[in-house]
Parts: structure tokens; sequence; C-alpha cells
């Protein structure tokens, strides 16, 4: 939506201040100058004549201000009126839209203005024989509201590039929040997903070999892919369930089974024994609770290990998985011997994203993680995690 050049409160300001300026020239006596009565025609035309210029203070504020000052020290020598809230309106409008390089030469223009108008009294004040002393109380005051309009238009700058940048920060931090929880998100998924498709492409490929000379073992290996398979339909599931309830912690999440823990261990392990794959899981110093984070973190260490063994080591592998707590810390290890049988269709599943998404989540917990081939020719993952969620 275009915004009006002329807005109705920049219209209510101009008639305002000129309105102002009028009675204040008409009915104010101070520095010789007693109350002139009913204003002439000449004034007032001539102080309505700010009104438009006033219009377009927002537009140009800088430029309008040089303008007025001009304009107001031009009436001033020729029509003796004095205009005041006009100028101020425009001072505080370039104070508060410009910079402060360029609206104090606007505070300069109206001191000056300002000074011919005392000067002009001055004048009056020693024609007339009137005291010095009103003129230096007028002086001082026209300063005063000068410098306070300046400083208000600051602060109004000033209060408003603070509330951008509260805006920008808050739109930021938002911006933020969506991606990590995407990147959380997706990181689940591949997590569930990888292992469970890895599992069940190994599975169906070698019944797939042996469906005529061993229909028993290709109707084992078949079970176990629909066994995998549900079991993956049930982590999404859960995933879902999780992100779905609002309100519920992470520890609720946990306990109404929502989110992976160490209690899933031992069904993942079944799993990857399934696709031919031996496997030895030791676990210590785990009888009391971990945080949900930390029990989820430590599933997932060990369902991408196994994974990558399922993928890239193959049936036949042995692999140690050791999960243990000791004071505050939890060391997850997964480390194979290298010696399984290669199947070249599971390792065109590899996705690029696991190893990278275990170490952003390790690091998220505050841990550390190690990655590598083994002198022997296996694989190792080593992770260490602080007991308690950061």
């Amino acid at each position: 939506m275009i915004s009006p050049i002329v807005s109705g409160r920049d219209v209510k300001i101009a008639l305002g201040a000129v309105a102002l300026d009028t009675l204040l020239f008409t009915g104010v006596p101070y520095a010789g100058w007693s109350a002139l009565g009913p204003p002439s025609v000449t004034v007032v035309v001539l102080n309505l004549a700010m009104v438009p210029v006033l219009f377009l203070r927002r537009r140009a504020p800088v430029l309008i201000c040089l303008i007025l000052c001009g304009y107001a020290a031009a009436l001033t020598l020729t029509v003796g009126s004095r205009p005041l809230a006009s100028l101020l309106v425009a001072l505080f409008t370039a104070a508060a839209l410009r910079p402060a390089r360029y609206s104090g030469w606007c505070l300069a223009a109206i001191l000056g203005t300002h000074a011919v108008n005392l000067s002009y009294q001055a004048s009056l004040a020693t024609r007339e024989g009137n005291p010095w002393t009103t003129v230096l109380v007028v002086g001082i005051a026209l300063l005063v509201f000068d410098l306070a309009a300046w400083f208000l238009g600051r602060w109004a700058a000033e209060s408003r590039r603070r509330a951008r940048e509260l805006v920008r920060t808050s739109e930021a931090r938002a911006a933020k929040a969506v991606a990590d929880e995407r990147l959380r998100i997706a990181r689940e998924l591949h997590d569930i997903v990888a292992h469970a498709v890895t599992v069940m492409v190994l599975q169906t490929s070698g019944a797939r070999r042996v469906l005529v000379k061993d229909p028993a073992s290709a109707e084992t290996a078949l079970a176990s892919v629909e066994e995998v398979g549900k079991q993956a339909m049930a982590e999404l599931r859960r995933l879902l369930q999780v992100l779905r309830t609002v309100g519920s912690t992470d520890e609720e999440a946990l306990e109404a089974g929502m989110i992976a823990g160490l209690k899933d261990l031992d069904p993942l392990v079944e799993q990857t024994r399934a696709a031919g794959v031996t496997v030895d899981l030791s676990t210590s110093g785990l009888e009391g609770r971990l945080h949900s984070s930390v029990e989820l973190s430590v599933y997932r260490v060990v369902q991408e290990a196994l994974t990558n063994v399922v993928r890239h080591a193959g049936p036949g592998t042995h692999v140690r998985v050791r999960v243990a707590r000791a004071d505050d810390t939890v060391t997850v290890e997964v480390a194979d011997d290298g010696s399984g049988t290669v199947n070249s269709v599971a390792q065109e599943l590899t996705s690029g994203y696991g190893l990278a998404g275990l170490h952003e989540r390790i690091k998220l917990m505050g841990g550390e993680i190690s990655t590598g081939p083994l002198d022997d020719g296996g694989y190792s993952v080593r992770a260490t995690l602080p007991a308690v969620s950061p």
C-alpha cells in the first residue's frame, strides 16, 4: 500500500502550529511588544503560507526546516511576526528523521533565525526604553525550546532505531529457531529412515538371491524386512506425535515412549543382527535415568554407526557397542572389525548426511565425537556426552 504524500496527521499538526504562532504574535506581549489585538489580514495570510510547506515536512525535513527559517526571518523583519511553533515542529521532524550531522544544520539555522528575532526585539526595547532583561529571558527561553525540540527529535529517532533493531533481532531469532527446528527434524527423519531402509534393502537383496535355492531363508529375510518396516513406521509415528503435541517436555515424551531412548537399544541391535552383522552390546553405569535428550543422542549415535556398518562393511562383520557412564560423562563407542561382505546395493544408499548430522547433534549437546578407520581395517565411532543436558 502506497502511503499518501500528506496524511491527516500532517494537516492537523501544520494547522495547529500556524494557528499557535498567530495567537502568540497577537496575544502575548514580550520583549517590548504589547498585545496587538486581532491579527491583520496580512499577518494571517503570511502565516498561512507556512501551512503547505509544513505539509511536506516528513518528505524533505531538512530542506523544509531551512526554508521555514528563512521565511520566519523575513516575517520578523517585515511585519514583525515571530513564528515559533512552526519552526519547532520542523526542527523536531528533521532531528527525528535525519542523522544528527544533517539535522544539526537545522538547529543552527533556527538559532540564527531566533538571533535575528532577538536583535529586532532588542532594537525595539532600546527605542521604547524597555529593559533588556526581558530580551535576555526570551532569548534563554527560545534557546531552551530549540534545544529541547532537537534533542526530543534525536530521542525519537533513537527510539525508532531501537524498535527496528528489536524487530530485526526478533525476526532473526525466529528464523534461526525455524532453521534449527527444520535441521532437527531432518536429522531425526534421516536417522529413522536411513537405518530402516538400509536394513530392508539389504535383506530384500539377500532374499532375492536365495529365493529359488533357499526359499526358507528368503522368507526369513522378508519377515525381517516386514518387522523393520513396522518399527520404522512406529518411530515415524512417535516423531510426528512429539511434533504435534503442544507443551509436552522431552522428559514427558520419553516417559510416554514418543522418543527413542536407552530402552530401544536392544531392538536396534536385533535389527542389525537380522542383517547378518554380529553385535556385542555392553552397558555400564546406566542404572539411573539420563536426561531424555542424552538418551536420544546415545541412541542416534549407536543407530547411525550400526547403519554404516550394515551399509559399508556388510554381513559377517563383528561390531562392539559399548555405552558407559562415569560420573557426569556418558561414553558411546561403536567399533567394527571390517571383516564383512560388502553389499554394493547397500552402499548406494548413502546420503552423506549421517555423520555430519551426528557431529551437529553431539556439538549441540556440548559433547565430543571422533570417527575414523582403525588400524585393523575396521571403523570406529566414539562420542562423549554430558550426562546432564546442557
